[in-house]
């Protein structure tokens, strides 16, 4: 096949995608696509140019992953079911359910290392749902400017968290993904923690590229400038700088995961991690 024939059938593979992307939103609960509204308001997932990369190691028969016995990377991740359908209903569900998270299985013959980034604690400052929120009632110009901020309160988590993953994915990686990404792992930096950059679903998604996929996990959002909150009309932004915002997210993530688990990219073993003691 051509360069340009596998470029074509790519295309119409994101196409695809992005399709089965809402419906398996919707069958998910997730709401993950809005298309452009009266106020201004638009959500959409954000795609991948290749879902390989050349360093990949891959089946000639199936392209799919394929490793070195025991050697295994897996993805773990906790959805929050936000609904991106209106400004309003994200508001709500975020003020609802203000958690999400992803982190990792590294496995190799010899041991299994469980880890992620940790951050946004709201020790010293506060978390970004309630900075936003403090700003809004404040009557800020700008109030989702807070998310624009970047904490100073990452961490490098080890072992499990203290709440269960929704789905998790596993992947066979060769010795040398293993210990490519065990190095990246060991000297990246957790100190500093955003919501656009440096946070887990960014170390989990560059953690994979190193293992040779890359995952659907970002989304674009168009804001309006006023919305809903709590009842009443209120600002959101006024500076035009603030009126698109993309971000990585469990909740994109997990629709992409769930998807790789179906056409047999991977494998899906949320029972199995589910009964580990």
């Amino acid at each position: 096949m051509t360069g340009k024939a596998t470029e074509r059938v790519y295309r119409v593979f994101l196409c695809v995608m992005k399709i089965v992307l809402t419906a398996v939103a919707a069958g998910c609960a997730h709401r993950l696509y809005a298309p452009l509204q009266q106020d201004g308001w638009s959500a959409q997932p954000i795609g991948v140019e290749r879902r390989f990369t050349s360093d990949a190691d891959l089946d000639p028969a199936t392209k799919t992953p394929v490793g070195d016995e025991g050697y295994y990377l897996y993805i773990l991740n906790e959805h929050a079911n936000w609904d991106y359908s209106s400004a309003a209903s994200l508001v709500f569900t975020i003020w609802m359910r203000p958690w999400a998270h992803s982190w990792l299985i590294l496995e190799s013959p010899r041991d299994r290392l469980e880890f992620g980034h940790t951050g946004d604690l709201g020790i010293t400052t506060p978390r970004y749902h309630e900075g936003v929120f403090q700003k809004i009632k404040e009557r800020d110009a700008n109030p989702i400017a807070y998310l624009w901020q970047t904490m100073a309160d990452g961490q490098f988590q080890t072992g499990k968290p203290n709440r269960p993953p929704t789905f998790v994915w596993r992947m066979p990686i060769t010795r040398r993904h293993h210990q490519l990404i065990h190095d990246y792992v060991m000297q990246r930096k957790y100190d500093q923690f955003g919501l656009r950059s440096n946070n887990c679903t960014n170390l989990v998604v560059k953690t994979a590229a190193l293992a040779g996929i890359n995952l659907i996990h970002r989304i674009r959002l168009t804001l309006p400038q006023e919305t809903k909150v709590l009842g009443r009309m209120r600002r959101i932004w006024t500076d035009p700088q603030y009126r698109i915002l993309e971000y990585g997210t469990p909740e994109v993530l997990d629709a992409d995961l769930r998807q790789l688990a179906r056409l047999g990219i991977g494998s899906d073993v949320t029972e199995w991690y589910l009964a580990l003691k």
